[in-house]
């Protein structure tokens, strides 16, 4: 069990592009899962699990193409957890961080493990596969970076 997840990764697309894959509501169904999302303050959300109750949230914080903040609240888990996306553009790319976090509680609680797997497996493959869907151009290799683990991976785009 871990207190939170962060996970960073390197895209060869600009932070528009990335921007766009985390926000809009078709773009997050085909990488992550079936959502109803919208990038304003405010906005009450969910991302619909196969076999499991949705995952339900409301947006805190939005800059676009900079940063984008949600609650997370998963009835499974029983607990209610804070996602914040933060991209800046690196050598004509993008740099994506990930942290996802519970919420204060008088109880010390963990994440799932599952919940880390599933975000890394989601950096690793679902948004990069994405991505090269929407380019044609040559691209360079990506780099992700997993700070919780001090672990740098390099996958050929």
């Amino acid at each position: 069990m871990k207190e939170h997840v962060d996970l960073e990764a390197v895209y060869p697309f600009p932070p528009e592009r990335v921007w766009e894959a985390l926000t809009n509501s078709d773009a997050l169904s085909k990488w992550l899962m079936p959502a109803d999302f919208q990038p304003l303050i405010g906005y009450r959300f969910r991302l619909d699990r196969p076999d499991q109750n949705p995952i339900k949230g409301k947006v805190i914080e939005v800059e676009t193409a900079k940063i984008l903040a949600y609650t997370w609240e998963d009835d499974d888990e029983g607990q209610e957890s804070v996602v914040v996306w933060t991209l800046e553009p690196k050598d004509g790319g993008t740099q994506l961080r990930l942290q996802h976090r519970l919420v204060e509680a008088p109880v010390v609680n963990c994440l799932s493990m599952d919940l880390y797997f599933n975000w890394r497996h989601a950096l690793r493959m679902g948004l990069p596969q994405f991505l090269r869907h929407l380019t044609y151009a040559v691209r360079p290799p990506i780099v992700y970076v997993d700070e919780s683990q001090s672990v740098k991976e390099e996958v050929k785009a």
